[in-house]
């Protein structure tokens, strides 16, 4: 299409935002996500769209929309024939010893009549190399490599590239696959309950397959966030220096000298670091500081910490925080090793927490779970963020900040 367009006198500019078009409707039709057994019939109609988008970019205003649906009909064509080329390839290599080592999580009856397919069948790409589990069934087709509590072993041990878990199966064996590198498929059994919940796109002979999702680290937007944060946290600092100096002054004059205050807290994958907040209340001692829950009720605040605490402006110079790298505009909030510790043994799921990096304002606070409220809630909905985290959601969690600080009663 770029050569015909060119041919037909289209600027540069023209054809590369023509270019840039049909590859970003293929990216959101998921034309190039990758599959188990790839068909070139596969999302047909968003490649044909593409076409049609490219062409109609590229031939605007130069020849007939019957023309122009014309070359969109032969993009297609072409598209589909290259694809069928590339995937016969594919399949072949498979055929001749190219498919991915895998690991069947569950050698129970399912398992089995799964692992015989994928044996049966390399043009699905995923060679199983065994089973985890800790009772298998009779005569496994592949032997059983060890136990669910083995996967690190196995996987590093045997160049595991892809985990099938046949049936059901435990969320931290998927995500300590998925931390390894693997990729990761769910196979349900028929009738299980998730067959009717979720879009089935893959399968093996027919074996319903459900790909879980990359780790929001590896996505094409998480650089945005970085980025994100960079020009907010730089903004911030900017704008409230004038507000950061009268906060400043007022706090001298109510406690004395050294208006921060520096805190130990526990990060990005359980990483310490050195939170930075404007000085409320001078503890009496560092242990005080470190196992004290909340000073929100403390009667040694005074008047200008309270109000400081009330507007959220003690909260400003972790923006130089988020500008090192130590925090996030968006995420859950750190807390201090001590209570770390203690909610880590007693809370299900809250050392979970420290997956996203940390942030000064997220999910749970938006919903006022801040201060002295329930930390089963807050983990609930910090988990809740980090597990269908988008990019779109930290910019609506901002704005809910911003409208919770402005509107009467807030902060």
């Amino acid at each position: 299409m770029a050569f015909a367009a060119a041919n037909a006198g289209q600027s540069v500019p023209r054809i590369a935002l023509a270019a840039i078009l049909v590859v970003a409707v293929g990216g959101i039709g998921q034309v190039y996500a990758p599959r188990v057994l790839p068909s070139s019939l596969d999302r047909g109609f968003w490649l044909a769209g593409a076409g049609l988008v490219g062409a109609l970019t590229a031939f605007q205003g130069t020849t007939s929309l019957i023309v122009v649906v014309l070359i969109a009909l032969l993009f297609t064509f072409l598209a589909v024939c290259g694809r069928s080329v590339l995937y016969f390839l594919i399949r072949r290599a498979r055929r001749r010893g190219r498919a991915v080592p895998a690991l069947v999580v569950g050698a129970g009856a399912h398992g089995q009549r799964l692992a015989r397919n994928l044996l049966a069948y390399p043009e699905h790409g995923l060679l199983p190399l065994g089973f985890l589990d800790e009772t298998p069934g009779e005569d496994p087709c592949v032997p059983v490599l060890g136990g669910p509590g083995d996967i690190v072993r196995v996987v590093q041990a045997h160049g595991v590239r892809a985990v099938v878990i046949a049936g059901q199966g435990q969320q931290s064996i998927a995500r300590t696959a998925r931390s390894l590198g693997c990729d990761v498929y769910l196979a349900p059994d028929l009738g299980e309950l998730i067959i009717d919940f979720v879009t089935l796109r893959e399968h093996v002979r027919s074996f319903p397959l459900v790909r879980m999702r990359p780790e929001a680290q590896r996505g094409l937007a998480w650089p945005l966030k970085r980025a994100m944060d960079i020009a907010v946290a730089l903004t911030g600092l900017i704008v409230s220096a004038p507000i950061l100096a009268l906060c400043a002054a007022l706090i001298r004059l109510e406690t004395g000298p050294g208006v921060l205050f520096r805190q130990r807290r526990v990060g990005y994958r359980d990483e310490p670091l050195e939170l930075i907040k404007l000085r409320t209340l001078k503890p009496a001692d560092a242990h005080e500081s470190e196992t004290l829950w909340s000073i929100a009720h403390d009667r040694r605040i005074g008047p200008v910490g309270r109000l400081l605490r009330k507007a959220s402006f003690d909260e400003l110079p972790q923006l130089w925080n988020v500008l090192r790298g130590d925090m996030s505009i968006v995420g859950p909030r750190p807390e201090r090793p001590h209570f770390v510790k203690k909610f880590s043994r007693t809370i299900p799921g809250y050392g979970l927490r420290h997956r996203m990096p940390v942030g000064i304002t997220g999910w749970a606070q938006i919903h006022g779970l801040r201060g002295d409220t329930s930390i089963e809630d807050r983990v609930r909905f910090d988990n809740h963020y980090i597990d269908g985290w988008t990019l779109r959601a930290d910019l609506k969690i901002m704005l809910q900040t911003v409208w919770s600080l402005l509107r009467p009663g807030g902060g």
